[in-house]
């Protein structure tokens, strides 16, 4: 990212302060929320948007009684690199408190070449985790219960989390579920095979930058795909 584009997301960002609430994930300071629409670009050929959402924009992913309302919500419109090397255009949602830390991380990956299968909004898959995840979809944004905790939000609920190439990095279950089930073949963590994230390399650190947590770092149930603002 180019001098010119940090300032831009520094001006957007102003100071990130921590706040913690009971039972729900941290954000940063509501005066560093981002304007409705931005867009720019770096010396790369990384680009971004962030624009404001309706409900109509989310009819599966979000839904009346949702922890937060879609005017607190931006979607993100992101460069990214595909397995094949090439540049694509891809959507996520996330909270607009979130919106220009999350394109500062994604603009770290692509700078670093870390390749993405597909970045499309879980609506797409009619707000299935389980259709994204065998799809091996980057998403953030879906009003869904914890997995395996029906009736606790989950991170995804509030915008403020993030899956990345599932299939590579997949969920794995304290009792050995794994999920997707394409993600088999990447449980065993010693493989360097493109996409995959690992303990301290540079997409732990861009996520660590903006202070979110890796849940490939949890003790028993592993989720290799996740990053959250809360590390939950």
């Amino acid at each position: 990212m180019s001098g010119d584009q940090w300032i831009k997301l520094v001006a957007v960002l102003g100071a990130a302060a921590t706040a913690v609430g009971i039972g729900e994930p941290r954000f940063p300071d509501a005066s560093a929320a981002a304007p409705s629409q931005v867009s720019g670009s770096s010396a790369s050929s990384f680009r971004y948007e962030i624009e404001e959402v309706s409900a109509g924009d989310l009819p599966y992913s979000y839904r009346p009684g949702c922890p937060v309302p879609p005017e607190d919500l931006r979607l993100l419109v992101l460069t990214h690199r595909t397995f094949d090397g090439q540049d694509a255009q891809g959507e996520m949602v996330v909270h607009e408190d979130w919106a220009a830390p999350v394109v500062s991380v994604f603009s770290e990956l692509y700078d670093q070449g870390f390749p993405i299968a597909r970045m499309q909004l879980v609506d797409d898959y009619q707000g299935s985790d389980d259709r994204s995840m065998e799809a091996n979809n980057t998403s953030a944004f879906n009003c869904r219960s914890v997995t395996g905790r029906p009736g606790v939000w989950s991170r995804h609920s509030y915008g403020a989390a993030i899956d990345v190439n599932p299939v590579q990095n997949p969920y794995v279950s304290s009792g050995g579920t794994v999920l997707p089930p394409a993600g088999a073949d990447h449980v065993d963590r010693t493989g360097t095979a493109p996409g995959t994230i690992h303990a301290g390399d540079p997409t732990v650190q861009a996520f660590a930058g903006i202070g979110w947590y890796w849940g490939g770092a949890w003790t028993t149930t592993k989720d290799y795909q996740h990053f959250s603002s809360d590390g939950r």
